[in-house]
């Protein structure tokens, strides 16, 4: 279970650390005025942090998604020696779960946050809660399990 836990967090880093430079530097290309107090139009507006945030998610769906659907493990689960596969083929090492599965597991755990962060403190510890296949809510509605990559 563990694993899990440290595989989310190499992954976190992996993709939050570009996404972190580009929001750093659409911030500070957006509010160039070093007055203070900063006036109200600053230039960094709703727009700018939508698009941000906009880029962060999508990078967020291209790496979660994508490797877990063709390959069935991002960057993170491959360094801890675990992989997603689908319960009813139990696919092969290297084979992925396919586009639909993976963008469920990852809207399950990840889209509800957004609006309330106990869900995904809820979702994220949910495996605990299965004591005989230790499978997370976005795993069952995914149709999916976490085990060790071959």
């Amino acid at each position: 279970m563990g694993t899990r836990l440290g595989a989310r967090l190499i992954d976190t880093v992996i993709v939050g650390i570009p996404i972190g430079i580009v929001a750093a530097v659409a911030v500070a290309s957006a509010d160039s005025s070093n007055e203070f107090p900063a006036e109200t139009d600053s230039g960094f507006g709703v727009g700018t942090a939508l698009l941000v945030v906009g880029l962060g998610l999508l990078a967020c769906i291209a790496y979660e998604v994508g490797l877990t659907a063709t390959q069935g493990a991002t960057f993170g689960k491959k360094a801890l020696g675990i992989r997603v596969a689908r319960i009813d083929t139990a696919d092969a090492p290297g084979e992925g779960i396919g586009f639909a599965a993976a963008l469920i597991r990852w809207a399950t755990l990840v889209l509800p946050s957004v609006v309330c962060v106990i869900w995904g403190v809820l979702c994220a510890v949910s495996p605990y809660f299965d004591h005989v296949a230790r499978r997370g809510w976005h795993d069952m509605v995914a149709k999916t399990f976490v085990l060790a990559a071959a």
